[in-house]
């Protein structure tokens, strides 16, 4: 048994594998680098590739430059970029979560939020106040990005009683709190 990230313990098997030796260098130096085990890097990789990398190829995500991806959010209108969040977004969002998860509810949806900020290098806090749930997030994906992710997380946090309040974006980032209908 090990202690995992979040305070649990979970059963751990014993793996024996052999890897190229040039791979072996660069993951123990990468180990080195981020001040982690070997055992804890080779853990994150796995888990990243079996529970996020696999099934998004698998959904159709696709990856682009940072550069690519701010010019196409800021180059369209605040209003085409929170259409397109609010129909093909939250149904691309709908067909993963279900695909990910195999339902829709807060948790798989603050779990896909935070593998996809994550995947992204996007830093993100999530923390529970009282009764709701405030988002903190710092990026550089453009002034448009934060527009999109707030219309698209509203859409499908509505279906499920859910919504957005108290938003606030500012030059480095924004916020916004998940409260449950009826509760604000």
């Amino acid at each position: 048994m090990t202690l995992q990230e979040n305070g649990i313990l979970r059963k751990t098997d014993n793996v024996s594998i052999r890897i190229d030796s040039d791979l072996s260098n660069k993951l123990h130096e990468k180990s080195n680098e981020q001040k982690i085990s070997l055992n804890t890097l080779i853990n994150h990789l796995l888990e990243k590739q079996v529970n996020w990398n696999e099934l998004a190829n698998e959904m159709g995500w696709v990856s682009m430059f940072r550069s690519t991806f701010r010019e196409l959010m800021d180059s369209n209108t605040k209003e085409k970029i929170q259409k397109i969040a609010e129909t093909t977004g939250t149904i691309d969002l709908k067909n993963s979560l279900n695909y990910f998860y195999g339902h829709i509810n807060l948790d798989s949806i603050l779990d896909l939020f935070k593998k996809r900020c994550q995947s992204m290098n996007v830093q993100l806090r999530i923390i529970p106040i009282n009764t709701s749930i405030k988002i903190i997030i710092q990026h550089d994906l453009g002034k448009n990005w934060p527009l999109f992710i707030i219309k698209q997380m509203n859409s499908i946090l509505n279906e499920i009683e859910y919504r957005i309040i108290n938003e606030d974006y500012n030059s480095q980032g924004f916020s916004f709190e998940i409260v449950k209908i009826g509760d604000e």
